[in-house]
């Protein structure tokens, strides 16, 4: 028979306390520490007094050693009520709900001067602040992350700028919704496309902070004029798409010069379109480019 009272509190865990807040372990963990439940120490996470006296207490393991278990009844507590009345939500949340990835919203928040990135990862700015931006730093890995209020998903630029990534990565847009002329698409940095292919290749390479050129000739005499090229990395991006205006022959004329001459070239096929992030991030870094 136990010894605990039937009317004892259970105890759970700091994550399946954030789980039940619907919170981030990361935010949870920052939030204890700014209430001074917790330190942080070389080992991990230790209490406080405050800590012991809110009902925090130790627990061994063989599997994951000590860590810090709480009251259930903890979650009625007023901080962590006015905690889960302003919830925040992290990049990967934002980027849920237009059907795009946590990488490619940091680079929109980073665009917007929202946030930076840093030796640590992704820093808030002065911009960001205002905006209810809130520092974190991942337990684990230690790495820099930022999280939002709920409310700056209303934010009509963010939305603009959410919506138009989504709008010209969907597979099934034809981007009838964002430009009238169906010749002539325009990125966020002001080059003029004439294929929506392009303006993705633009687009990824503007948001990802890496300086590109457009259409420009190669140092040949016959005029040969190259999709892209990133001049810091003498590193050429060539789009091959079914969509594209220009001849085959002056295509096939500039693969040719790339190979004899041997240049870096990137070759984006039709189907890596449906991949863009993943396929350019992976061939950058190959070419010695830096992709955050």
């Amino acid at each position: 028979m136990s010894d605990t009272p039937a009317n004892s509190p259970q105890k759970i865990s700091t994550s399946a306390l954030a789980k039940a807040l619907e919170v981030s372990s990361q935010q949870l963990f920052s939030t204890f520490k700014d209430y001074g439940w917790i330190r942080k120490l070389e080992e991990g996470w230790a209490l406080t007094t405050k800590g012991e006296f809110e009902g925090g207490e130790y627990v061994h393991s063989k599997r994951y050693g000590r860590y810090i278990v709480w009251p259930d009844d903890v979650l009625s507590h007023p901080l962590l009520q006015a905690l889960e009345d302003n919830r925040h939500i992290s990049a990967s949340a934002l980027g849920k709900t237009v059907g795009i990835n946590a990488r490619e919203v940091n680079r929109i928040l980073a665009e917007l001067g929202w946030i930076k990135h840093g030796l640590q990862g992704w820093e808030l700015t002065e911009l960001g602040d205002q905006q209810g931006g809130v520092q974190l730093e991942n337990e684990n890995s230690g790495t820099f992350y930022v999280v939002w209020p709920q409310a700056v998903e209303q934010h009509a630029l963010l939305k603009t700028q959410l919506a138009f990534c989504a709008e010209i990565f969907s597979p099934e847009s034809s981007g009838d919704d964002l430009f009238a002329d169906q010749s002539q698409y325009q990125s966020l940095d002001g080059h003029q496309h004439s294929s929506k292919a392009e303006l993705q290749i633009c687009h990824w390479l503007y948001m990802a902070g890496i300086a590109h050129a457009c259409q420009r000739r190669l140092p040949v005499a016959e005029e040969l004029i190259a999709d892209f090229y990133l001049p810091a990395y003498q590193l050429y991006i060539e789009c091959w798409d079914d969509g594209k205006s220009a001849g085959l022959a002056q295509r096939m004329k500039r693969k040719d010069w790339y190979a004899k001459s041997g240049v870096a070239v990137i070759d984006i096929e039709k189907d890596d379109l449906l991949q863009l992030d993943e396929v350019l991030t992976r061939q950058c870094r190959k070419h010695g480019v830096r992709v955050y």
